[in-house]
C-alpha cells in the first residue's frame, strides 16, 4: 500500500502452482456494505477486527482505509445477518523477487484461483509466474465484494467463521 492507496494487479490462475511455502491461510470475511464507489469489509487481522473502506471501482489503484475495531463490535458485525462472506484459502508465493499471493476460493466458488500481485506504481513492469492466466484487475466480478455471498445458517455458517489468529503480520493485506 503506497500513501493510502492499494495498488495491484489480479489474474486468473491456469495451473495452481505447487509451494512448500507452508500451509494456506485461510481467509474469511464479510462484506458489509458495497455499492459502485465504496465496499466496507471487515475480517481478522493481528488477533483482532479489522475494518476496511476501500473504492470498488474498477483498475489496479484505489483507496484503502483500516481501523482496528474491539471484539464484541467485530464479532457483531461479522456475524450481521446482512453481510455477505468470502472464504478463501491463501498462499504467499515469491517469484523473481515479488510476492504474490494465490488465493484458492471456497463455496460456491469452489475451483477459482486467483493470484494478485501489490505494485508500489500502477505502471510498474510485472514479470508474470506462468501460472497467470487473463488478467482480472480491472473486471469488478473478480472483486472479493462481488464474490462474496449471504451469509450461511446452520452448519454452513461454521465455515465462514475467522479463528482469533486467521492473518498472519505478513499477510500482505
Amino acid at each position: 500500500m503506497v500513501d493510502g492507496y492499494e495498488i495491484e494487479r489480479k489474474f486468473l490462475v491456469t495451473d495452481p502452482p505447487t509451494t512448500d511455502a507452508g500451509p494456506a491461510l485461510r481467509i474469511a470475511q464479510a462484506y458489509l456494505f458495497s455499492d459502485a464507489r465504496t465496499v466496507l469489509r471487515i475480517g481478522r487481522r493481528h488477533g483482532g477486527w479489522r475494518l476496511t473502506v476501500k473504492d470498488a471501482g474498477p483498475g489496479p489503484a484505489r483507496r484503502e482505509f483500516h481501523a482496528m475495531l474491539p471484539e464484541e463490535l467485530g464479532a457483531a458485525l461479522f456475524a450481521s445477518p446482512t453481510a455477505r462472506h468470502t472464504v478463501k484459502y491463501r498462499h504467499r508465493i515469491d517469484h523473481r523477487g515479488r510476492t504474490w499471493f494465490v488465493d484458492a476460493y471456497q463455496d460456491a466458488h469452489a475451483g477459482l484461483v486467483l493470484a494478485e500481485t501489490e505494485l508500489c506504481d500502477p505502471d510498474e513492469r510485472v514479470d508474470l509466474p506462468p501460472w497467470c492466466g487473463t488478467e482480472v484487475t480491472t473486471r469488478v466480478e473478480y472483486h472479493d465484494h462481488a464474490l462474496a455471498r449471504p451469509t450461511p445458517t446452520g452448519p454452513a455458517a461454521d465455515r465462514c467463521t475467522p479463528a482469533k489468529e486467521e492473518y498472519r503480520a505478513d499477510d500482505g493485506h
